[in-house]
């Protein structure tokens, strides 16, 4: 489907605008006086703005560690929404309102506008503070200064209302929200004519009042400015209310601070007691420990067990070795088979000296007897000389007592030895159980040493904190910096004379909305016939204006708007009918009842007349005739007869008018079956004889979308014009038009738009 286009035209947008000049300035003149009393009845209103930060201060848990503090929820740093809400809370803002007397609102007419008095008043409401704390409904109460008393009107809740004439307001008075009485505080103001408004407020409703008034928000993104504001017509109020606040909610957090290093301060104090004691306790238990097991410092004692077993076991290898040597050196002297062999070389050398690569020390090996030695390197000689000089008996004596003397020697200090080895095995034994115990020593010191550490760790840092809530508890520092006092925009947010302008633009562009919002409403055709040649697909023949009660307004020397356009649809007419017709046949219908077919059928006729043509003005709308009637003629002799009664002939129906050339075919009284004589074969003779007599012939016939009639005349008829009138066709019957245009069930249509205003047609001459 093919999406429709929407043309505005512009030239026929200020041709509309212009021609309704005055709707324009009527609605600029009434915009502008509700702007001007609006400006002049509204009270001033200012915006009061005030800026705050809140400080980074301690809540007393500084005491934890800050990973504890943080899974405690008991961070320091202050959450910027927690505080708004905690700023803003109805306990600080009705506490407030009691403090500066807020429940009652004082107002006094100036002018047009109603002007807040604060802090001073003329006259003041005198109650008790059981008053204010009772009412349950919002009082309003209005004063009015007369000459020798007071009316007073008093309206208590919705509903409740009562009228007071008070010669003096100092005396208390009986009304619908309980006793009143006032003070006057400035009699020279309290003039005659003077008027007053009082509006006293249950406190719960004046809590949501200023809280919903005051907007707390921060000044940007992760901010911890807080930006107070409030648009009101009484300012120094407002700057009282937020200074207020602050202090309210300043004292609030000093007394909670307080609260907790007060409580923090007794809890320092009792753990400082319990770890003092359990320090005494963890030392005394580690010298008890020590004393018990004799011991000095077992970690020390622990490294010096781990040498003194190396040593051990180090001099029990040497004892050993020469244990072996000794022991192989005694075999061998007393095996007879090696008497004449030379001892053993480690037996004859002095001992060695041997270096640890780790430890850097050095050792011995061998034999450290220096008489077994010698003895050895004598032998050795003696053995040597026996070698090479032959068997001496002097020799043999000196080699078997040297011999001899080795072997006790060597049987002595192996002796020695065993015992030496004897003695160090006892010690390592000893040694060993000592060494076996002392880890689980030094497990119990180390565990005893910490518990003792983690008591003073603790202890120290409670000493700490309480020193830091001292401190705290002594700092006058306020949770809330005022980084700007509240101050009051001297600009006023409203009323601005720009509310005057802009419902003078209002005021101008209002007209032009009704007629936007009228076009797209409205259903039927305008007065403006482009806006029909839109809609239609068949030719626009003439604009016809309004007749203003006459049905004939086509006479001679009449040259009215009316007639002239008659004669322009005439000319129009005779231009589109068919060239080679001898006497065209113009059908004259339209779609519905209302439209004026036949007001334009009979002028239609006239117009033509008035040319000096014989023109025939034939009445087929047989169920609502009314030519007759629009040109004064008798009903008698009519179309009905003609059609139903082949006795009647053309001269018996037609009916001379009072306009010269024009006669006229009534269609007479309504026949019970008017399609089945629009069917006769008579109606075909007739207008056989009309084109033979006239030059025109006008047809008036019924509405084409209530009946069928019309269309049973589609072969006698060689125009049809089909009347639309002016905001009275819809659209619906525009489409129904286009729809027999496009089936051709009528003769060469074109459409003729009625009643349009004469203004809108801008005919003159």
């Amino acid at each position: 489907m093919a999406q429709e286009t929407i043309e505005i035209d512009i030239r026929a947008w200020l041709v509309r605008i212009l021609k309704n000049w005055y709707w324009f300035l009527l609605s600029a003149m009434v915009f502008g006086i509700l702007g001007t009393y609006y400006y002049f009845s509204t009270t001033y209103k200012f915006e009061v703005k005030s800026e705050i930060m809140l400080r980074e201060v301690d809540n007393g848990s500084s005491f934890l560690p800050s990973a504890m503090v943080d899974v405690l929820g008991m961070k320091g740093e202050k959450l910027v929404d927690d505080e708004i809400a905690a700023l803003t809370s109805r306990d600080i803002i009705s506490r407030v309102i009691t403090d500066l007397g807020l429940q009652v609102e004082y107002r006094k007419k100036q002018g047009l506008r109603w002007v807040g008095k604060y802090p001073s008043n003329d006259i003041m409401l005198v109650s008790s503070p059981m008053y204010l704390d009772t009412i349950q409904r919002t009082a309003k109460i209005d004063i009015k200064v007369r000459e020798n008393d007071y009316v007073v009107r008093v309206e208590y809740g919705m509903f409740t209302k009562s009228k007071h004439i008070v010669a003096d307001l100092t005396k208390p008075f009986e009304t619908c929200a309980g006793v009143l009485c006032f003070e006057v505080l400035n009699s020279e103001k309290v003039e005659c004519g003077a008027q007053y408004n009082l509006k006293v407020y249950p406190l719960p409703v004046a809590v949501s009042i200023y809280k919903s008034k005051i907007s707390v928000n921060t000044a940007k993104k992760d901010s911890k400015v807080i930006v107070l504001a409030s648009t009101t017509d009484t300012p120094r109020r407002d700057k009282e209310f937020i200074k207020k606040m602050i202090d309210f909610y300043n004292l609030d957090a000093m007394s909670d601070k307080n609260m907790v290093a007060q409580n923090t301060a007794m809890f320092i104090e009792e753990r400082i007691r319990v770890l003092e004691d359990e320090l005494v306790q963890a030392e005394e238990a580690t010298v008890r420990y020590l004393e018990e097991y004799d011991l000095v410092n077992p970690w020390i004692e622990e490294e010096l067990f781990l040498n003194e077993d190396v040593e051990y076991r180090k001099q029990l290898a040497d004892v050993e070795t020469q244990i072996n040597m000794m022991q192989y050196l005694c075999d061998f002297m007393e095996n007879q088979a090696n008497a004449n062999e030379l001892l053993p070389a480690m037996f004859v050398v002095p001992t060695y000296q041997s270096q640890s690569k780790e430890s850097g020390e050095t050792s011995r090996v061998g034999v450290s007897n220096m008489s077994l030695i010698t003895a050895v390197d004598d032998y050795n000689s003696l053995i040597r000389m026996k070698m090479r000089g032959g068997v001496d008996a002097q020799l043999e004596a000196e080699l078997a007592v040297l011999r001899a003397n080795i072997v006790t020697t060597v049987k002595n200090m192996l002796n020695t030895l065993q015992i030496a080895k004897q003695d160090l095995d006892d010690h390592f034994v000893s040694a060993n159980q000592q060494r076996s115990d002392m880890p689980e020593h030094v497990k119990k010191y180390e565990k005893m040493i910490r518990e003792k550490r983690l008591k003073e760790k603790l202890y120290l840092l409670v000493c700490e904190q309480r020193e830091e809530n001292a401190m705290l508890l002594s700092s006058t520092i306020m949770p809330i910096k005022i980084i700007s006092q509240a101050q009051t925009n001297p600009i006023p947010v409203s009323p601005r004379y720009m509310s005057i302008l802009l419902l003078l633009v209002v005021g101008l562009v209002f007209p032009l909305g009704v007629m936007i919002v009228y076009d797209i409403v409205n259903t039927r055709v305008s007065g403006n016939p482009k806006d029909l040649e839109k809609r239609l697909k068949i030719s626009l023949a003439g604009v016809l204006a309004k007749s203003k009660g006459e049905e004939v307004v086509v006479r001679d020397g009449n040259n009215s708007v009316a007639a002239e356009l008659f004669r322009t649809l005439r000319t129009n007419i005779r231009f589109m009918q068919p060239k080679d017709v001898k006497c065209p046949v113009v059908l004259v219908t339209s779609s519905m009842n209302g439209e004026g077919k036949s007001y334009v059928a009979t002028n239609l006729a006239v117009s033509m007349a008035l040319l000096g043509k014989k023109v025939a003005l034939v009445g087929l709308d047989l169920r609502k005739p009314t030519l007759a009637k629009y040109l004064n003629l008798p009903s008698q002799g009519t179309m009905t007869n003609y059609l139903s009664d082949k006795a009647y002939t053309l001269e018996d129906v037609v009916v001379a008018s009072s306009v010269k050339n024009l006669d006229v075919l009534p269609a007479g009284i309504v026949p019970p079956n008017p399609s089945e004589l629009l069917q006769s074969d008579r109606l075909a003779v007739l207008f056989a004889e009309l084109r033979e007599r006239y030059d025109y012939v006008v047809v008036d016939s019924a509405p084409v979308a209530l009946v069928s009639d019309t269309f049973l005349l589609s072969g006698i008829a060689d125009m049809t014009v089909c009347v639309v009138r002016a905001n009275h066709t819809t659209f619906d019957m525009i489409e129904f038009l286009n729809k027999i245009h496009e089936q051709e069930r009528l003769p060469k249509m074109v459409a003729v738009l009625n009643g349009v205003d004469a203004k809108e047609v801008s005919y003159g001459y």
